[in-house]
């Protein structure tokens, strides 16, 4: 049986795991490999699949073709499939293929949709808000429930 190349993120791989109380300072370039952080991370984080845990925070960029928040990521995201779990907090915009929010999760900042987020190394800029009328720029708060703020609201049932 010939392995599977590095770069597919496979099921039958091992994840690279930041354990909780871990903290790691630099970039990590994971070659399409699969991480989980559950501790600490300051730089940028580039891989195959990306799970930030309920612990786990990321201060820097992400690069990922999927990624998964459930702690905290400040710095932006750009991925092909991003989902946001219910205790999420992401502070920075957001590029994608597909985007999930699930209720309670907390974004603050812009998201823009591109077929391939994932092409080229430009950062694309996010789209303008929605809303015309002029906002103030102090913080953002959630999502949910704050009406003028910016970001994105997410409804429907989840699956």
């Amino acid at each position: 049986m010939t392995p599977a190349p590095r770069r597919q993120t496979g099921r039958a791989g091992i994840a690279s795991i930041i354990a909780n109380g871990v903290k790691i300072t630099g970039t990590i370039d994971a070659d399409g490999a699969e991480i989980q952080v559950d501790g600490e991370v300051e730089g940028n984080v580039r891989g195959g699949s990306l799970t930030v845990g309920d612990t786990g925070m990321v201060k820097g960029d992400v690069i990922s073709e999927s990624v998964t928040v459930h702690g905290r990521v400040e710095g932006s995201v750009r991925a092909r499939k991003v989902m946001l779990a219910r205790n999420a907090h992401v502070i920075g915009d957001i590029v994608h293929q597909s985007l999930s929010v699930e209720m309670g999760a907390v974004f603050e900042g812009q998201c823009r949709y591109l077929q391939d987020p994932l092409s080229g190394t430009a950062a694309a800029s996010p789209a303008p808000a929605a809303s015309a009328a002029p906002q103030p720029q102090r913080s953002f708060g959630s999502v949910f429930g704050e009406p003028g703020g910016m970001g994105v609201v997410v409804t429907g049932t989840s699956g």
